[in-house]
């Protein structure tokens, strides 16, 4: 897999900010209505998967899944379609998955006339919240099968959401068959819908929950954590779900479960020695897509997946994005409710990266199947392959302008490979690539900083 970023100490860099992206949008799976009545209604579930156009074939991508909120009765696989396209152009393969929505009595109501407190938790909103896991569990597995298609890496799958979404989210990630079972029994036992098993998916490798929280922390364990990071925004006078323990949506004094916000799933995995990073929004409420926020959450949630899931870096982090008025926890202040204290998990510090930095001058060259970029942050430049059949050994002799010989070594490119430029001037050099396998050669030119 060629990434599309490095990192150099705690700073990620972006390597390809623009590529073109184009999408495909389908049915991947059809399945019994959420309802009370005696007879199926079937519904299709769509997911949209978008990808960089100009990837060559066979190249591999981590997949970033993107799971919509809406008290499990509103909202549309394509409500992320704007971050998804955002991800697809640095060079991600992003999908929105779609999954039923309940359409029982209670939520129909709830739906229509704008009354989300009004829906049953152990009726309605607990069984809505185990059909969203097996749907896109289902989302995910189609498009893992499929991964040829779309340059999909099926080893490296990030799943986020936001709202019930990053609910779902957590549960994808962390749950199975018998700790739901805890709470509900009935779950994939019988029924037209709870019949379905949850069948978990391979290849999660990190978990991005947006204003979401987890039913039970317990359900989260060393071995999950040994291969999942975990991603966090929260805000800390979110009302919906509480940034801390809390009952399910204090603003609406309805439900007594209590439910643990991104704070708390901050200090499991950390407790269980996992990768976390928590991005805080102090004084920020349920919604992500609010300025200052989201500008924050849309370059260091690509940088986490970078760093965690292609640099295979350790991280245990808190950052905070601080809002000039603090929002209240609920509309009119009814009812008043304190806002949450900054998580106490780690010490606030500069955000994930320090910044990112985006290498738009990266080089590819098509006939050498290499990536050549400078790390900007040191001064070296960095050697991939593109393809399997470039990662072998090449005679590398670097030029300066006047076309003297700077330097001449051997690269072995099976994996990054560095080629130290550290006590040369600045300025623009040629490097001469040589393959010792096949006698292929080609000319890249880099600029030193």
């Amino acid at each position: 897999m060629r990434a599309q970023g490095y990192c150099s100490g705690d700073t990620v860099v972006f390597t390809e900010p623009g590529h073109p992206v184009d999408f495909a949008d389908l049915v991947y799976k059809t399945a019994p209505q959420i309802d009370e009545w005696n007879f199926d209604v079937p519904e299709n579930l769509r997911l949209r998967v978008y990808y960089p156009t100009d990837l060559p074939a066979g190249e591999k991508r981590p997949l970033i899944v993107l799971v919509h909120g809406g008290y499990f009765i509103w909202g549309s696989y394509l409500d992320f379609d704007a971050f998804a396209k955002l991800l697809a152009e640095k060079g991600f393969i992003a999908a929105t998955v779609g999954y039923r929505l309940c359409k029982r009595g209670d939520c129909v109501i709830a739906a229509s006339l704008n009354l989300p407190c009004q829906i049953s938790w152990g009726y309605s909103f607990q069984p809505s919240a185990y059909v969203a896991a097996v749907d896109v569990n289902d989302g995910i597995r189609w498009l893992q099968q499929h991964a040829d298609d779309y340059h999909i890496d099926p080893e490296a799958v990030t799943v986020a959401g936001h709202s019930a979404g990053a609910y779902t989210a957590l549960n994808v990630a962390f749950l199975d068959q018998g700790e739901i079972q805890e709470e509900m029994p009935n779950a994939g036992v019988y029924g037209k819908y709870l019949g379905e098993p949850l069948d978990p998916v391979s290849g999660i490798r990190a978990c991005v929950p947006m204003a979401g929280a987890f039913v039970n922390l317990d359900w989260i364990d060393s071995s999950e954590i040994e291969q999942i990071s975990v991603g966090i925004v929260h805000g800390t006078s979110d009302g919906v779900v509480d940034y801390d323990e809390s009952v399910a949506i204090p603003c609406c004094q309805t439900y007594s479960a209590i439910v643990h916000g991104g704070c708390d799933v901050a200090r499991r995995v950390k407790a269980l020695g996992g990768n976390y990073y928590l991005l805080t929004g102090d004084g920020f409420g349920h919604d992500i897509g609010e300025p200052l926020l989201y500008d924050a959450l849309s370059v260091q949630v690509p940088a986490f997946v970078i760093k965690t899931v292609l640099c295979e870096q350790a991280i245990q982090k808190q950052c905070v994005v601080t809002r000039s008025t603090p929002l209240p926890m609920c509309p009119g202040n009814n009812p008043n409710l304190a806002s949450a204290p900054v998580c106490d998990v780690d010490p606030v510090t500069s955000l994930i990266t320090t910044p990112v930095i985006e290498a738009p001058d990266a080089q590819v060259d098509a006939a050498l199947e290499l990536l050549v970029y400078p790390t900007v942050t040191t001064g070296r430049v960095q050697v991939r392959a593109m393809a399997p059949e470039a990662g072998d050994t090449w005679q590398l002799t670097v030029f300066g302008m006047d076309g003297r010989v700077q330097r001449q070594t051997r690269l072995d490119v099976s994996g990054p490979a560095t080629i130290e430029l550290d006590n040369l001037p600045a300025g623009t050099y040629s490097l001469f690539f040589r393959s010792m396998q096949n006698g292929k050669s080609g000319v890249l030119r880099v600029q030193k900083l």
